[in-house]
């Protein structure tokens, strides 16, 4: 196998009926332009630009310290699935917790985003980190994360393998794509510089060089003895004064005769020293040095005052502007790193979860709960006059930004208002408790007993089920990602009892169960009716049986499948001859049946049975 260098590595990729230009070399170069930087600097120079700047370095470790003192939590996208997602959740926030969960390096959650966030802020390439996945798949769950040397990264332009990692004389490493996990800030768009970024540091590159040679400046001021300059020894002979020169040489140099001092007589003219430079105070000084290291900050979203330095000469700033400022820069600079570390983060998750700061504002949650306030007493308004549906009024809502968790635009079934409360402290009964008989409202009670009897045929259906639908589940199963099963899991249950056939599985079984009888209820419909006082004729309480003995064997069917379906995503399935182990299925689904289809049905004839009673009510 020839040895691996750059020229054999993965060129940019085109999509499908791309027309722009992808260079398929030399992605190795960084070309800035000569008249304003440098023409190539590494992720180190830059690094230690930013560590030989004081100014810059707190602007970095500020922005760094104030992330860290943000609490975070990792939640769903759709709220719908927090419950099967809280496995996953609690797996990435152990891997997060624990910086990655990369032993070697020995991180926290701290020390990653020290890393991460620390090269976002100083290199080109930006934050990126390798991710490990259980079995090396594009499918597999993280297990580790492990932050890379940003300086030793390229972009490759490479829709399959969009880095390489090359350092000295090691083999260069081309990354998958899902392997990786990168954020960069402020990307370029000039060809030459398509997949760097350019961060605060190069961005003011001049302000960085000026303040750094002022600081030298000043420093040389404080150091030098004497400073630069000519001394004018007036009408001293060149023999005297080469001797005094001697002398003043010894005297700052040789500590052995640091106790001799220079003697200047015999003379009539004045002797004076020119200075070559100015004193700080004539060159305004701290004025110009207070410039630059306000563009620095600026270069980070940041003031000067964000860093403890003092932005004006006389009493110093107001409440009313540190407040202001501190406004500024949570909308510029640490708003702008929390998105880039949510996104870094947000790449290592699977597509059902997301990375979310805790990051509360006192005015926008005071401002948020008036407008809420403001909104539900209009939307009592629009109500009481008949003026919007509840539907309605939801949809605005949401639309309005009033709420800040997923949410679906139908009302759930859940919606319904809160019973009215007693000064006693109790809930009062919504609506009329009489009896329907005698004009009122009635409870509904639950059925406390209902007899199903299975028929010998139930076996044998349930048998061609498992056989036919386990190989798309299993299909299903092994196209789905660890991170995902939970949620794929339970939509394909949903999907069981929908009308929309979206896996082509409730067809199969209505095929199976056609003009078949899986069993039979026990069930006196009118002794349950007088315990609700409520009088029926003969002609509904026909069409309640009938209506229970036609949607049985499908109610039972769907029944199947769940169970099936729990089955086949919570255990293996496949044997170690990699085929599915059908016989162990069938049983494992006939046991649980045996035991949990009497439950099933009760609960579906006590559904039924409600639908019964509310269409007595109305026809009463």
């Amino acid at each position: 196998m020839p040895r691996s260098t750059i020229f054999n590595y993965p060129h940019p990729s085109k999509e499908p009926r791309q027309r722009s230009i992808d260079l398929e070399d030399l992605y190795l170069t960084r070309f800035t332009p000569p008249w304003s930087r440098p023409s190539t600097l590494s992720g180190n120079v830059w690094r230690a630009w930013v560590l030989q700047q004081p100014v810059a370095m707190v602007c970095r470790e500020t922005l760094i310290a104030t992330l860290l003192s943000l609490d975070w939590k990792i939640t769903p996208r759709n709220s719908k699935y927090q419950e099967e997602l809280e496995p996953t959740i609690r797996h990435y926030t152990r891997l997060f917790t624990n910086g990655g969960d990369y032993g070697g390096l020995g991180l926290d959650y701290s020390g990653l985003i020290e890393w991460i966030a620390g090269d976002l802020l100083d290199t080109p390439f930006g934050g990126v980190a390798e991710l490990g996945r259980r079995g090396n798949t594009e499918n597999g769950r993280v297990m580790w994360v492990r932050p890379l040397d940003s300086a030793t990264m390229y972009p490759t332009l490479n829709a399959d393998f969009p880095a390489v990692q090359m350092y000295l004389q090691y083999d260069a490493v081309a990354f998958p794509w899902w392997s990786i996990s990168r954020s960069y800030i402020s990307p370029h768009s000039f060809i030459l510089k398509e997949g760097w970024g350019m961060a605060p540091p190069e961005k003011i590159y001049f302000a960085l060089e000026l303040l750094n040679r002022g600081d030298k400046y000043y420093a040389n001021l404080l150091l030098d003895v004497p400073t630069a300059g000519i001394l004018d020894l007036g009408d001293m002979e060149q023999s005297a004064a080469e001797e005094w020169i001697n002398s003043f040489k010894s005297f700052v140099n040789n500590e052995a005769n640091a106790f001799k001092i220079p003697v200047l007589y015999e003379h009539n003219n004045k002797i004076e020293f020119i200075p070559f430079g100015k004193v700080p105070n004539d060159i305004m000084f701290n004025q110009i040095t207070l410039k630059y290291a306000a563009l620095v900050a600026a270069a980070y979203g940041m003031s000067l005052s964000d860093i403890g330095l003092q932005t004006t000469s006389a009493s110093g700033e107001t409440l009313a502007g540190s407040i202001r400022q501190e406004r500024r820069t949570k909308k510029t600079g640490f708003a702008r790193m929390k998105s880039k570390v949510k996104s870094f983060f947000d790449r290592i998750l699977p597509d059902t979860l997301e990375f979310n700061f805790i990051d509360y504002d006192d005015e926008l949650n005071v401002a948020l709960g008036r407008a809420r306030l403001a909104d539900a007493q209009a939307f009592a308004a629009w109500r009481q006059i008949g003026l919007f549906s509840p539907q309605e009024l939801r949809s605005q809502a949401i639309q309005d930004g009033l709420v800040s968790i997923s949410l679906p635009d139908e009302l759930p079934p859940d919606a319904k208002p809160d019973p009215i409360v007693s000064p006693n402290g109790e809930p009062e009964l919504m609506g009329n408790p009489t009896p329907p008989s005698s004009g009122g409202e009635g409870e509904v009670k639950s059925l406390d007993s209902v007899s199903f009897i299975p028929k010998k045929s139930l076996n044998k259906v349930i048998e061609q089920i498992v056989n036919q639908v386990t190989p798309k589940l299993v299909e299903i199963t092994q196209s789905t990602t660890d991170d995902d099963l939970e949620v794929v899991r339970s939509i394909v249950s949903e999907s069981f009892f929908s009308e929309e056939d979206a896996y082509e599985v409730n067809s199969i079984v209505a095929n199976i169960i056609k003009n078949k009888s899986l069993g039979s209820i026990d069930l006196n419909l009118v002794q349950h009716l007088h315990e609700e006082d409520i009088i029926a004729s003969d002609v509904i309480i026909s069409d309640f049986e009938e209506t229970i003995k036609l949607g049985l064997s499908d109610y039972i069917g769907k029944t199947i499948l769940f169970t099936l379906n729990d089955l086949v995503f919570t255990q293996s399935v496949i044997g170690d001859d990699g085929e599915v182990q059908y016989n162990n299925i069938v049983q494992q689904v006939q046991d649980k049946m045996k035991i949990l289809l009497p439950e099933y049905v009760k609960s579906y004839v006590g559904l039924e049975f409600e639908k019964l009673i509310e269409r007595i009510k109305q026809e009463n």
